[in-house]
């Protein structure tokens, strides 16, 4: 008897993860150490089907389970995953007869894993502030690729500009930035992270070390009020350095002076401190220090310093002031005081009396400064004036004083001299004068010069220690002209006013150069000879015209001292309308520079001349002159102010002197 066997296979075949969700091509993905589930379902199938795994192809041991005739299940369980299961092929195989193929479902293992490595290349031992640096990092073993961060103390670093590169394996990050001094001792981090495993990310770090020039602020101490610092408080300051590396000096600055110790004196230094021990109002102002390091160095921002002090006096000296009687003068008390919320007191006094001053006489201005007006009466109103100034912080230990004395404006200047010098600098004419009465003041000196032909001021001068004006020769003379007549008006100033002006008038320049070109064309001589017997003779005539000149006027004064005729070159000096003083000058040697004439010359005369050796003075002028008697001896004459000291004056100050009206009287010379 024949028995035939018919094989029905399965009709179903599933795999589901451990959550039951039935799996396609893939399962995961799944990280590392975590669990895998696979569990094969097999529907039907006659005889009852074998369910079997194959791991990359291996058999491997299910655990097999059969809910029920029809349904037979094989669950796969692995523990813990390693990288190396990823991509590994699960393969669930249903087989119950070698007549078919059996029935099969294969899935592929997909993982997220962590970055295996995370480098900082060429960590630099040393950074320098204020220059670019480029920093690079590398991550390695991510699934999906890692995302790199920078990382500053646990914070993102925003500053410069990161460029990120990347292949299957390696992802690579680039930092391009300049470090900063806040950057020193800061932990940077490059952090790999996979976005899909947060909670474990890998990093690399190094700590940077910012090499930079100091970083300076200076403060007042802490404990001191800035504005109730007084005289005799102590007060310090604090510098505040950073520097990398650290500072090797520090050096403190007063108003941009430098500040050395000194303990006599109080000024002490510490490590970072300068301190001031009973500080004046000197040690007022603006204080900086500088730190040094081999960088370089770093000045902090100033801090003034504010010393309250009570008022002193601004005029160190007293201060004389000149008033006539009825006259009313503004007296100013001017002082320094901080706070400059003070309180004035004046005080009069004189060799009989001695009384405060009501205060509403006087009137404060500006707040520093009092103003007085005082008004003598009679003659015990002269003496002086003390005003003190107080505020909160003190009183004023030195009064300001005022010396009250009578002034009138100054008395006119005299005995005035009038000379040439020639120098490498130029030609120069110098007048000099005796100063007369200040008028009880401080006096200045002026002279101005007046073109005769057009009254215009050519030149304006002021001396302030002495009548002594010194003008150059070519500031006197009028442009593309030959000769120019000035005259020289002098006088003295105080606060009073003017006194009277003493004139020297009719004073000439003549250009030497224009002169002697001059000479040379109306004479017409071309020869050397000639011309050199022609000057010869023009020196013979003007010895013999100065001679007599000269003896004419010695007959009028017998101030005149005899003296020998020597050959000079007369010139005139005309002052006003009815005097003329007759001025010598030597002829000059070939070899000696060309040397303008200062005055007068004789019409024609082309020689030059030199300074004059004989001064006469009259009263309130002073002519200078060769004597015509004797060339080796000179003679001044002098016409002095009145000898008795009554004489200049008019009730106790001195009156002007007149200017000369008349000429010594003729003298014979043999």
């Amino acid at each position: 008897m024949n028995y035939y066997l018919f094989s029905v296979p399965p009709h179903q075949l599933l795999v589901y993860d451990n959550s039951g969700r039935e799996l396609k091509d893939t399962v995961g993905p799944l990280t590392e150490d975590s669990e895998l589930v696979l569990i094969c379902e097999v529907r039907g199938g006659e005889p009852k089907p074998s369910v079997s795994w194959f791991v990359n192809e291996k058999l491997v041991e299910g655990i097999v389970d059969t809910e029920s005739i029809s349904v037979v299940i094989n669950k796969l369980k692995i523990s813990r995953l390693k990288r190396s299961h990823l991509n590994t092929t699960y393969k669930c195989q249903a087989s119950n007869t070698k007549l078919i193929p059996p029935t099969e479902k294969t899935v592929r293992l997909e993982m997220n894993l962590r970055p295996e490595t995370v480098e900082i290349t060429e960590k630099p031992a040393s950074i320098m502030a204020d220059r670019e640096y480029t920093l690079t990092c590398f991550a390695t073993g991510s699934r999906p690729q890692a995302q790199l961060t920078w990382i500053k103390e646990n914070k993102k670093f925003r500053r410069g500009k990161v460029e990120t590169k990347s292949n299957e394996t390696t992802v690579i990050s680039s930092l391009r930035f300049t470090p900063a001094p806040e950057d020193n001792d800061s932990l940077l981090k490059c952090q790999a992270l996979n976005p899909s495993i947060p909670q474990e990310p890998l990093h690399d770090s190094f700590l940077l070390n910012v090499v930079y020039s100091p970083l300076v602020t200076l403060e007042l101490g802490t404990s001191l009020k800035p504005h109730q610092i007084k005289e005799g408080d102590d007060v310090y300051f604090e510098c505040n350095v950073r520097a990398n590396p650290v500072q090797h000096k520090i050096s403190w600055y007063h108003n941009g002076e430098p500040v050395t110790q000194n303990m006599s004196s109080g000024v002490l230094f510490s490590t970072k401190s300068l301190v001031l021990q009973g500080v004046t109002r000197q040690n007022g102002g603006a204080y900086h220090c500088i730190a040094a390091n081999t960088r370089g160095q770093t000045s902090s921002q100033p801090v003034n310093l504010r010393i309250q002090y009570a008022p002193f006096c601004l005029l160190t000296e007293p201060v004389i002031v000149g008033a006539s009687l009825h006259e009313s003068v503004k007296v100013n008390c001017l002082v320094s005081a901080d706070p400059a919320d003070i309180t004035f007191t004046w005080q009069f006094n004189n060799s009989g009396e001695s009384f405060q001053i009501p205060t509403y006489r006087f009137a404060t201005v500006n707040g520093t400064v009092s103003e007085f007006v005082y008004t003598p009466t009679s003659e015990k109103d002269y003496g002086t004036l003390a005003c003190w100034a107080t505020n909160r912080i003190g009183k004023q230990a030195e009064p300001c004083t005022f010396q009250l004395v009578p002034a009138s404006k100054p008395s006119p200047l005299h005995n005035c001299t009038l000379r040439s010098t020639v120098n490498a600098t130029g030609d120069w004419l110098e007048v000099e004068c005796m100063p007369g009465y200040d008028g009880g003041l401080t006096q200045t000196f002026h002279l101005e010069a007046v073109d005769t032909a057009t009254s215009v001021s050519c030149l304006n001068t002021t001396s302030f220690d002495s009548p002594l004006f010194r003008l150059e020769v070519g500031s006197l003379m009028r442009t593309n002209t030959p000769s120019t007549t000035v005259q020289l008006v002098m006088y003295a100033a105080n606060q009073k006013g003017r006194s009277d002006i003493v004139v020297l008038e009719d004073i000439a320049i003549r250009d030497a150069e224009k002169r002697t070109e001059w000479v040379g064309r109306s004479g017409g001589l071309g020869s050397g000879s000639i011309a050199a017997l022609l000057g010869i003779g023009f020196i013979v005539l003007a010895a013999i015209l100065l001679a007599l000149t000269i003896c004419l006027v010695r007959r009028r004064s017998s101030r005149f001292s005899r003296t020998t005729l020597a050959p000079t070159k007369q010139i005139e000096v005309t002052h006003g309308h009815d005097q003329r003083y007759v001025v010598a000058y030597q002829l000059k040697p070939e070899a000696q520079p060309k040397q303008p004439d200062i005055l007068n010359r004789v019409a024609g005369d082309p020689l030059e001349r030199e300074v004059p050796a004989v001064t006469y003075s009259g009263p309130g002028v002073t002519a200078t002159f060769m004597s015509p008697c004797n060339s080796a001896d000179s003679a001044t004459i002098n016409n002095s102010p009145p000898s008795h000291p009554d004489e200049s004056k008019v009730n106790g100050i001195h009156t002007n002197h007149p200017f000369s009206t008349s000429i010594p009287g003729p003298e014979s010379c043999v």
